[in-house]
C-alpha cells in the first residue's frame, strides 16, 4: 500500500505555516507568514475560509467551536468555527506565543512563548495554571499529556525539560536539540508529542533518529529509517496511538508502528521542502494534512491499515493519470481522438466537438467545466500578485489594535480609545499628551464622529474620519473648525505642522489650509497616496507610481513648498529596499526629508547632495530578529534618531507605557566595529548633514584619519584622504606631521597640494554657500601683495593670533598682510556641510574695511604677478604712512605660544606677523633684504617661502 499525496495547494506567503483539524475531521486550518487563518473543507474543493489575524500567525489549534492562533502582536486570538470570525483574546504576553496545545482529555491548553516561558492555561476561564519562566532561552515547542499531568518544552539551548505539572517539579532535563537564540531563527523546530492512550512514552527527534522516552522509568527507545538522512523536525501520534509520523528538514515523511517499533510507509515531498506543521485526521481514516515553508498545504492518505485500499486498483488508477491531472475515466471523448490523428482534417467537425452537453444521452459524458472542478484535475493556483501597500499615518499603530496611537511625534502624542468598538455604550475618547507641559496642556476630547485619524504640530491638532476634519489651534483651543468633503470624496491621510493643515483624498487630491481654517491651496499627485508629513511650509507626499514589479513597492515622493499663495515641486524618489513597504516618512528636526521601509533602513535626503542616503540600520541595534523600532523623530542637529524599542513586535504597547529612547544617526559602512570605520562613518555624516558644533570633532577626527595612515605606511592614502578634505589648516598641520615623521616624499606632495589649493582658493569669485540655506557675501576684490593696515583702536587682532599676554595698545599696532583677496575658502565649507569653521575670524565686511588704509609695498623680483600700475598709482599716495615690510625677516620667537600642532587651537598652522617685529629698526629689515636679494640661493625655494611664508625659529 503505497502513500498518495494530493497537489500541492497554495495556502500562505513563504514562511513558517501551521496546521490543525478540527474536532470533527471534517476541515483543517492553516495560518501563516501572512496573518491569515485560513479554514479548508476536506471534502469540497471550494476557496477557504480566511480571516486576518494580524501580520504574523504562528501556530493554531482548535477545540470545541472556537480556534486558537497566536499572532505576531503577542496575543492568542480567539475565532469562531466554521465561521472564522472574531470572538475575542485569549491572553496576551510581552512576546510572541511559539506554540499552542490542546490537551486531548481535559479542557487545557499548553502555550510556549518566546520570553523564556512555557504556560498551562484553562480555556474557560483564560487562567494560568501553571507557568514556568526563566528557562535560559526560548521555547520553541511545547506538548502535555492526555491528563494533564506531565508537561514537556524544548528550549532554544538544546534542552528537554519534563515537568509534573501539580508540583511544578523538573522531573527530567536533557541535551539533544541543537541551540538556537530565536525561534525565527530555528530550522528545527523540535516538536514533541505524548503517546495519546496513557501519556507515558514521549516521542522527540534526535537528528535522524526519534526518541521514544518512558516518563515513568526515563527508559528510551529508538525508531530509525536507513532511508532517512536528514534530521527530523516534526512528529506525531495517530489518534489510536499505533502509528507515528515524522518529517524532516529534506521533505521525508516516515511512519512507524510503535508496537512493532518497524516502518510502516515512507515518502517524499515533491519538492524537497522543510515540514513545518503535521497532523493525523481525528476521523481515523489513515490521512495526514501537512504544510511546508514555502506556505503550500498538501494531504496524504493509507498512512495507516485502518482502511485497506486493493494495490492494483491504486496502480491502475495512478498509471492512467496524465502530465495535465486528467484521468482517462474522467472524459470519454469518443471518437474525438480519432479525429484528430486525421492528417486530411485540419480542425475537429462540429459534431465530434458537441459533448458533455446538457442533452448528451450518455451519462458520463462531462462537460469541460466539470472536468476543470474535477478533483483529480485540480491544480496549485497562481501565486496572488503582492498588494500595493495601503494609506498608513506616520507613527501610528494599525487600526485593529484597539487602543492605538493615533500619533507620536517629537510635539506629543495622540491617543485614540475604543475606536474598534461596536457598542455604543463604549465612550470613544481621544487623549492628547504634550512632551514639554509648558507648551500645552493635556487634552481629551470626545470622539463622537467616529475620528480614525490623527497628527499634531506645533501650530494645531488634526483628527479626521472619511469625510470630516475637524483642527484645533493650539494657540486658541477654543477656536476649532470643521471642514466637510464631497460625498464622493474620501479622507485617507492627515498631517498637520506649525503653520498649515493638509488632508489627501482618494482622488489623488491633497488639500492645503491655514492653522485657522484658510484654504490655501490644492495639488495632486499622479497615484493613490501612501503617506504624507508636514512641516513647517513643506509637505511630504509618497504615492504610488505604478503596480508592484517583481514583488517591490512603486512608491515615489514628491516635495512642495508653500510661500504665501504660491506652491512648487520637487520628486525626491524614494529608497525602498528590495519588496519591502514604507514604514515612516517624516522631516527631522531642520527640516531634512526622512523615510523609512520595513527592512529598518532609515535614509535622509540632504539638500545639496539631492538623493536618499541611507544613514542608520536600525536592525543592528536589536536584540531579537522579532524585534523593532518604531520611529518618531529625527534629531538631526543631535545626530540621533528618536523612537521606541518594540520587544517581538513593530508597534509599542500601551501598558507598561514605552521609553522612547535614540539610536546614533551612523551611515551603514562596511566593517563598523573598527575604530577607522567609525571615523569615516562620522566625517561623512559631518559632511552632508547639519549637526552642531561638529568644528573641533572634524578637526580631531581628520588628523587622526591622517595619523593613523601615516604610522601604517599608507602614504598614498593619507595624500589621497588630504585630497578628500581639502582645506588648508588641516593640510597644514597634517604637512608639519609628516615632517615630524620624516617622510619627505609625503610631505612633498602636501606642499604641492597646498599650492594647488591656494591657487584655487585665489581665483574662487564668490563665497561658497552654506549647506541649508543661500547665503550671498560681498567679496572685496584687493590687488595682490597689499597691505592692510587697521587704524588704532579699529580693529583688533586678538582672534587672529593665539591667545598671548598683549596690552592693548601692542595689539593695536599690529600689522598683517594678504597676498590673496580675501576668501573664505580655505575654511571647511569645502568639505563639511556646516558653516564656514573660520568664517567670523576671516570674513571683512564691508564697515571693516572703510578702517583700513592700503599702502604699497616695493615691487618684488620673486613674484609671478605684479600690481597693476593703477593701483600702484592709487596707493602711492599712503606709502610714507607704514614702514617697508620685508617678508624674509626673522619673526621674534613667541614664548608661551600653543604648539603648532595643537588639536584644539584652530591657529595652529597659520602663521602671522607678532607685534615684537615692529621693535626691530628699518635699517636693520633694509640691509637683511639686501643681502637677501644678492644672495645666489635658487629662485624656486625663494618662491616657497614667500608663498607659505616660512620662518626660521631663533
Amino acid at each position: 500500500m503505497k502513500i498518495i499525496h494530493e497537489p500541492l495547494r497554495y495556502a500562505h506567503e513563504e514562511g513558517h505555516t501551521d496546521v490543525c483539524y478540527s474536532a470533527d475531521g471534517e476541515h483543517f486550518i492553516t495560518c501563516g507568514a501572512d496573518g491569515d487563518v485560513r479554514i479548508w473543507s476536506v471534502d469540497e474543493m471550494d476557496d477557504p475560509n480566511h480571516t486576518c489575524v494580524g501580520e504574523l500567525a504562528l501556530s493554531v489549534c482548535q477545540k470545541d467551536d472556537k480556534i486558537y492562533t497566536s499572532t505576531g502582536n503577542n496575543e492568542i486570538q480567539i475565532l469562531t468555527h466554521p465561521a472564522g470570525e472574531r470572538d475575542g483574546v485569549f491572553t496576551r504576553a510581552t512576546d510572541p506565543f511559539n506554540q499552542i496545545v490542546i490537551c486531548r482529555n481535559k479542557n487545557f491548553a499548553a502555550v510556549a512563548g518566546e520570553g523564556m516561558s512555557v504556560t498551562v492555561m484553562d480555556l474557560d476561564t483564560s487562567v494560568a495554571k501553571i507557568s514556568l519562566s526563566d528557562l535560559g532561552a526560548p521555547c520553541l515547542s511545547v506538548a502535555i499529556c492526555p491528563n494533564a499531568a506531565k508537561l514537556a518544552a524544548s528550549t532554544g539551548d538544546g534542552k528537554l525539560r519534563i515537568w509534573d505539572v501539580e508540583s511544578y517539579s523538573l522531573l527530567k532535563e536533557i541535551s539533544c536539540f541543537p541551540k538556537v537564540n530565536s525561534f525565527a531563527n530555528a530550522k528545527n523546530l523540535c516538536r514533541l508529542d505524548f503517546e495519546p492512550k496513557h501519556g507515558e512514552l514521549l516521542a522527540y527527534p534526535l537528528k535522524n533518529v526519534v526518541k521514544l522516552l518512558n516518563t515513568t522509568t526515563w527508559a528510551e527507545e529508538e525508531l530509525k529509517c536507513p532511508e532517512v538522512a536528514a534530521d527530523f523536525s516534526v512528529l506525531q501520534y495517530s489518534s489510536c496511538g499505533k502509528y507515528l509520523a515524522a518529517a524532516s528538514l529534506k521533505g521525508d515523511f516516515v511512519i512507524w508502528e510503535t508496537l512493532k517499533k518497524t516502518v510502516f510507509q515512507t515518502s517524499k515531498h515533491d519538492a524537497s521542502n522543510a515540514i513545518c506543521g503535521l497532523m493525523w485526521n481525528p476521523k481515523g481514516n489513515g490521512e495526514i494534512v501537512y504544510t511546508d515553508v514555502e506556505g503550500q498545504v498538501s494531504i496524504m492518505s493509507n498512512c495507516s491499515r485502518l482502511q485497506p485500499v486493493d494495490n492494483e486498483e491504486i496502480s491502475t488508477e495512478v498509471e492512467k493519470v496524465d502530465e495535465n491531472g486528467f484521468t482517462e475515466n474522467d472524459v470519454d471523448f469518443g471518437d474525438f481522438l480519432e479525429e484528430e490523428k486525421n492528417e486530411d482534417t485540419d480542425r475537429a467537425s462540429p459534431e465530434v466537438l458537441d459533448f458533455g452537453t446538457l442533452d448528451s444521452p450518455d451519462p458520463d459524458a462531462r462537460s469541460v467545466d466539470e472536468i476543470a472542478s474535477s478533483p483529480g484535475s485540480t491544480r496549485r493556483p497562481r501565486t496572488p500578485d503582492v498588494p500595493m501597500q495601503s494609506p498608513f499615518m506616520p507613527t501610528s499603530t494599525p487600526e485593529h489594535l484597539d487602543p492605538r496611537y493615533l500619533c507620536w511625534n517629537d510635539v506629543g502624542v495622540v491617543k485614540g480609545y475604543g475606536l474598534n468598538s461596536g457598542d455604543e455604550a463604549n465612550q470613544k475618547t481621544i487623549e492628547v499628551e504634550f512632551h514639554d507641559s509648558t507648551f500645552h496642556n493635556s487634552m481629551m476630547l470626545q470622539n463622537f464622529q467616529d475620528y480614525t485619524m490623527g497628527s499634531i504640530g506645533k501650530g494645531a491638532l488634526a483628527v479626521a474620519n472619511s469625510s470630516q476634519i475637524m483642527v484645533i489651534p493650539l494657540a486658541v483651543s477654543n477656536k476649532e473648525w470643521y471642514l466637510k468633503v464631497e460625498e464622493y470624496e474620501e479622507i485617507v491621510l492627515v498631517a498637520a505642522s506649525e503653520s498649515m493643515v493638509c488632508f489627501a483624498m482618494s482622488n489623488y487630491l491633497v488639500r492645503v489650509a491655514t492653522i485657522f481654517g484658510t484654504q490655501r491651496g490644492i495639488v495632486s499627485v499622479p497615484g493613490p497616496p501612501v503617506c504624507m508629513a508636514a512641516f513647517k511650509n513643506a509637505l511630504l507626499v509618497a504615492y504610488h507610481a505604478g503596480p508592484v514589479r517583481n514583488s517591490d513597492q512603486n512608491i515615489i515622493i514628491k516635495l512642495f513648498k508653500f510661500e504665501g499663495l504660491n506652491v512648487d515641486c520637487f520628486e525626491l524618489g524614494s529608497a525602498l529596499g528590495p519588496e519591502s513597504t514604507l514604514y515612516w516618512l517624516g522631516f527631522s528636526d531642520i527640516g531634512t526629508p526622512g523615510m523609512m521601509d520595513s527592512l529598518g533602513m532609515l535614509s535622509l535626503f540632504p539638500p545639496k547632495c539631492n538623493t536618499w542616503i541611507p544613514f542608520c540600520d536600525t536592525t543592528k541595534h536589536r536584540r531579537s530578529p522579532g524585534d523593532g523600532f518604531f520611529v518618531t523623530t529625527i534629531f538631526e542637529s543631535n545626530q540621533t534618531i528618536g523612537g521606541i524599542r518594540c520587544k517581538g513586535t513593530v508597534y509599542p504597547g500601551f501598558v507598561p507605557r514605552p521609553t522612547v529612547c535614540e539610536l546614533a544617526i551612523e551611515p551603514p559602512f562596511a566593517e563598523t566595529a573598527t575604530d577607522k570605520t567609525q571615523m569615516e562613518m562620522n566625517m561623512f555624516t559631518w559632511s552632508n548633514l547639519n549637526i552642531q558644533d561638529t568644528e573641533r570633532k572634524y578637526k580631531e577626527t581628520a588628523l587622526k584619519i591622517f595619523a593613523l595612515a601615516c604610522k601604517n605606511d599608507l602614504d598614498q592614502r593619507a595624500f589621497e584622504f588630504m585630497q578628500l578634505v581639502g582645506n588648508q589648516q588641516i593640510l597644514n598641520l597634517g604637512l608639519k606631521y609628516t615632517t615630524k615623521l620624516n617622510k619627505r616624499r609625503l610631505s612633498e606632495k602636501l606642499m604641492d597640494l597646498a599650492a594647488v589649493l591656494q591657487e584655487e582658493n585665489g581665483d574662487a569669485d564668490d563665497t561658497p554657500k552654506s549647506f541649508h540655506s543661500v547665503v550671498s557675501t560681498t567679496e572685496m576684490q584687493m590687488p595682490a601683495q597689499a597691505v592692510i593696515k587697521p587704524r588704532v583702536g579699529k580693529l583688533s587682532i586678538s582672534k587672529l593670533t593665539p591667545k598671548t599676554k598683549k596690552t592693548k595698545q601692542e595689539g593695536s599696532q599690529q600689522d598683517f598682510e594678504t597676498n590673496t583677496p580675501i576668501s573664505n575658502e580655505n575654511n571647511l565649507s569645502a568639505v563639511n556641510s556646516q558653516d564656514s569653521l573660520f568664517s567670523e575670524d576671516q570674513s571683512v565686511s564691508d564697515e571693516t574695511l572703510k578702517a583700513y588704509e592700503v599702502v604699497e609695498v616695493p615691487r618684488n623680483p620673486f613674484l609671478k604677478k605684479q600690481p597693476t600700475e593703477k593701483a600702484r598709482d592709487d596707493l602711492n599716495e599712503t606709502k610714507s604712512l607704514t614702514p617697508i615690510f620685508n617678508p624674509f625677516l626673522k619673526k621674534a620667537k613667541k614664548t608661551g605660544s600653543a604648539s603648532p600642532l595643537s588639536l584644539t587651537d584652530k591657529n595652529a598652522g597659520i602663521s602671522y606677523e607678532t607685534p615684537d617685529a615692529k621693535q626691530k629698526s628699518t635699517e636693520v629689515g633694509e640691509k637683511r633684504r639686501l643681502a637677501d636679494a644678492e644672495s645666489e640661493k635658487p629662485v624656486g625655494k625663494q618662491r616657497k617661502l614667500n608663498q607659505f611664508m616660512f620662518s626660521k625659529r631663533q
